[in-house]
């Protein structure tokens, strides 16, 4: 193959440059990886079969990945920050009938917003509790990470509403970990039970657990 055939260094190829074709590349993999792994699970995807659904070269593939687990990360990430995404519109959302800060009404409407979010797309729900976990160690640390920004988000939302001076740091965010361990518990089976109870009913239970402690941090 010439030089020319490959394209001179920085050439614009129909309106767009080398890196931002590599970046749709990438987006376009990450998409179909997304359905690939929602819908038939991570062990049973090939790269050869995101690159079909993604329509993209496998020689491409490499170019933004190192190899499946890369891919499955970038897929990860996604899912979770668009988990994350619903939890703080939810929260600035809540009911209609309880006024804005209000600690139940943010509870609620971040609960609301994440389970609905979860229903809408089961996919992303199975990317971000399931297809992650027992890879390798370096995707466990990554999914520790992801779960350690979900405390931060929940910090963040509940700071206003909590006496969080009076709380040693280290004791405040065991406290959020665990409280957020609980609602992904909670999300996971029900994901798991086929989404068979209302989601009222899950949004009630996961809101019963997190105010009743938040409430008594607010004393």
């Amino acid at each position: 193959m010439t030089v020319s055939e490959l394209g001179a260094p920085g050439r614009k190829y129909r309106g767009a440059g080398p890196e931002q074709r590599q970046q749709q590349r990438r987006a376009r993999l990450v998409d179909a990886a997304i359905e690939e792994f929602g819908t038939r699970g991570y062990r049973n995807t090939t790269i050869d079969a995101v690159c079909a659904r993604a329509g993209v070269g496998k020689r491409y593939f490499y170019e933004s990945f190192d190899g499946s687990e890369g891919l499955l990360l970038a897929a990860y990430i996604v899912a979770t920050d668009r988990l994350r995404g619903t939890i703080i519109d939810g929260a600035a959302a809540g009911p209609g009938d309880l006024s804005p800060g209000d600690l139940s009404a943010v509870v609620h409407g971040s609960l609301t917003a994440f389970f609905r979010g979860i229903a809408e797309d089961p996919r992303i729900a199975r990317i971000a509790f399931f297809e992650v976990l027992g890879i390798d160690p370096a995707v466990d640390a990554d999914y520790r990470r992801v779960i350690g920004s979900f405390v931060d988000t929940f910090l963040e939302l509940a700071a206003p509403m909590i006496d969080i001076e009076s709380i040693p740091p280290a004791r405040l965010r065991i406290i959020a970990t665990g409280l957020v361990g609980a609602v992904l518990t909670i999300a996971q089976h029900w994901v798991l039970s086929d989404f068979r109870q209302p989601l009222d009913a899950v949004v009630d239970s996961a809101h019963t657990v997190l105010t009743s402690v938040l409430e008594g941090l607010g004393r």
